[in-house]
């Protein structure tokens, strides 16, 4: 997989990720241009910041650019829009003169609607070309899990943020099971929402501080504390299938973090004094 790369998302890596896909015609209205991400089919012509890529610089795009900077209105450029961005079908050009030279804010768009169907599985395979998709992805996976539990993160006391895709699934697919474990005919057990709220406020919020409050986070850097909840609690699985009894959180934290957090120099003392001794002990002549 290639790195970040200096040009626009392209919608159809985000489009092949996605189960199902409804355009729907939403008219002519202003939009952000900072919400301008991609495009359709002319992504790899301009950079991230829509200005041309070099020797892209066409008779075109000096033309449009004119019409422009004297005053000309020009027809609406056309977008698709997928969740809060868009992606550019037609009007590159526009885009990077009202960016660029006028330094606007907004722009006038003929948009139309990507609603889109997707399944949170752990299992699911994501197909995408550099870091930004990746980046996407995760928040197209996070409104699939909005729809689907009302967790929503803008009004969540601890935000569910995540960096890695399928997270999103990970934590959909506990709630289930913590679903079928709710005793009796309760309203958990017969209402999703209802019982993804218990989830969060019982399990995962209990486990978020205990993280934070530990400051377990320094040794897993540019990760999130829900990144290692989710973490320790597969983990958990793990540990517990082997032992034949459900370990703990606490236990398995301690196991998680003691195994798999960045090394520092200190941690790796005990190895380099055995390396050291075994080395003298090489070195000593045989009897």
């Amino acid at each position: 997989m290639s790195g970040d790369k200096d040009t626009l998302l392209d919608f159809s890596a985000i489009e092949k990720n996605l189960d199902s896909v409804v355009r729907v015609a939403r008219g002519v209205r202003p939009i952000p241009i900072a919400g301008i991400v991609g495009s359709l089919g002319r992504y790899q012509e301009f950079t991230e910041n829509f200005l041309p890529q070099a020797g892209r610089v066409s008779e075109k795009f000096e033309s449009v650019k004119a019409a422009m900077l004297s005053g000309k209105v020009l027809p609406p450029i056309k977008v698709y829009q997928v969740l809060d961005s868009f992606f550019v079908i037609d009007g590159h050009h526009r885009v990077t003169v009202a960016k660029n030279e006028l330094k606007a804010v907004d722009i006038d768009a003929e948009v139309v609607e990507i609603e889109f169907g997707l399944s949170l599985s752990p299992e699911k395979k994501y197909a995408h070309d550099n870091q930004a998709a990746r980046r996407f992805l995760i928040k197209v996976e996070e409104r699939a899990f909005e729809r689907e539990t009302h967790l929503k993160n803008g009004i969540l006391v601890r935000p569910l943020e995540v960096t890695e895709l399928t997270s999103y699934a990970k934590l959909y697919e506990e709630i289930a099971h913590f679903r079928r474990g709710c005793a009796g005919g309760g309203l958990a057990k017969k209402n999703v929402v209802f019982a993804s709220l218990l989830w969060y406020e019982s399990r995962f919020l209990p486990a978020a501080r205990i993280i934070l409050d530990q400051g377990l986070l320094e040794g897993f850097p540019a990760r999130t504390y829900t990144d290692l909840y989710i973490w320790i609690q597969q983990h958990k699985y793990y540990l517990s299938q082997k032992a034949g009894f459900d370990v703990g959180f606490d236990f398995t934290k301690e196991d998680f973090v003691r195994k798999f957090r960045k090394a520092k120099f200190y941690d790796l003392l005990p190895s380099l004094f055995q390396g050291i001794a075994g080395f003298i002990k090489q070195q000593r002549p045989t009897a």
